[in-house]
């Protein structure tokens, strides 16, 4: 199951993209508000969360990790215990603007979970959802240490309608996962 705080686009946009990009990692309480409010209403249970990791050398670039700084908001919102087992094994290229077919090969063994085994019911949070290729990447990585993802939690998702998204979620639209983000 996906959830999604919003689609990629707008004001929401511009807020997850100054988050990520300018970087403003404080904003990290106020974009997961929508998210957090999505999980509550899905009555979706969740054991744990994880979220999906940046490479050490991409995160020192960076500062901090977005997906991380998410997922410790949601996890104490939600009262479930963080899980930072899931590691990035290698660098990867950034994914923006690259195909769904170079997105696949550049994150393809990219993840490994390392230590205890993976809870079952685990939710991973990310930033945005665009093509599924790092999402697919980090379940292999769960499902090769004998976990199963439970929920794929985003800020925002991007192309409803291509092929990822009919596998993903194949009887429910995007509007039934998550309320249209809030206009800033």
């Amino acid at each position: 199951m996906v959830l999604a705080a919003g689609r990629l686009e707008g004001p929401w946009q511009r807020a997850v993209h100054s988050f990520k990009y300018l970087p403003r990692p404080q904003l990290a309480a106020a974009l997961a508000r929508p998210l957090e409010a999505a999980v509550l209403e899905s009555g979706l249970a969740l054991s744990a969360l994880a979220w999906v990791p940046l490479h050490p050398s991409r995160e020192r670039e960076r500062g901090f990790n977005q997906s991380e700084r998410l997922a410790r908001v949601l996890a104490r919102s939600l009262g479930v215990p963080l899980c930072g087992g899931l590691r990035r094994v290698r660098p990867t290229a950034p994914q923006v603007g690259l195909s769904q077919a170079v997105r696949r090969a550049n994150v393809a063994g990219a993840f490994r979970w390392q230590g205890p085994a993976p809870p079952p019911g685990l939710g991973l949070v990310d930033d945005v959802l665009t093509t599924g290729a790092t999402l697919q990447a980090a379940e292999a990585a769960l499902a090769a240490a004998g976990g199963r993802l439970g929920a794929v939690l985003v800020l925002a998702v991007r192309g409803e309608g291509r092929p990822w998204w009919r596998k993903l979620c194949p009887t429910r639209p995007l509007q039934a996962l998550g309320k249209t983000a809030p206009a800033s």
